[in-house]
């Protein structure tokens, strides 16, 4: 293997490392959300906590949908380098041909990259949701604060 081909490996390794860490993170509040409210009654203070929940639960969608993504374009790269090499039994080694896989292949690349901002910024904001809630939640709690929460 060459020095260039072990640095792109590495870095794949490393993103998706990274994607299913994320998963595992709204994976893990999800679950934590739901055994903090077990017993819990269905109030308007909890919009946030729900909020939250739903942010979670779109990161793990994005997530998901970013590792079908990197699946499809490693497949179509593969795709591109058989043409390139003269191997691909349904499409010769033209320059159309390539000019045009090329250019979907970027546009995949793209729409990846949307899915993996898509599921970290989900995950961001179901975190601040959930503390947004949990101030709501010890107000609540609090004597002498006004009780218009639930």
């Amino acid at each position: 293997m060459t020095g260039l081909s072990e640095l792109h490996k590495a870095h794949r390794e490393s993103a998706e490392k990274y994607i299913y860490f994320l998963l595992a993170a709204a994976g893990a509040a999800i679950a934590f959300a739901v055994t903090q409210t077990q017993s819990a009654t269905l109030t308007w203070i909890k919009l946030p906590l729900g909020l939250a929940v739903l942010c979670w639960g779109a990161s793990f969608f994005c997530g998901c949908r970013q590792i079908n993504q990197t699946a499809n374009i490693l497949q179509r790269n593969y795709q591109m380098l058989r043409v390139k090499a003269g191997e691909h039994p349904e499409f010769p080694n033209h320059p159309e041909a390539i000019a045009f896989i090329e250019k979907d292949l970027e546009a995949q690349v793209s729409k990846s990259g949307r899915w993996g901002l898509a599921q970290f910024r989900f995950l961001i904001a179901g975190a601040a949701l959930y503390v947004l809630w949990h101030v709501f939640d010890m107000m609540a709690r609090t004597p002498n604060v006004v009780a218009i929460w639930g």
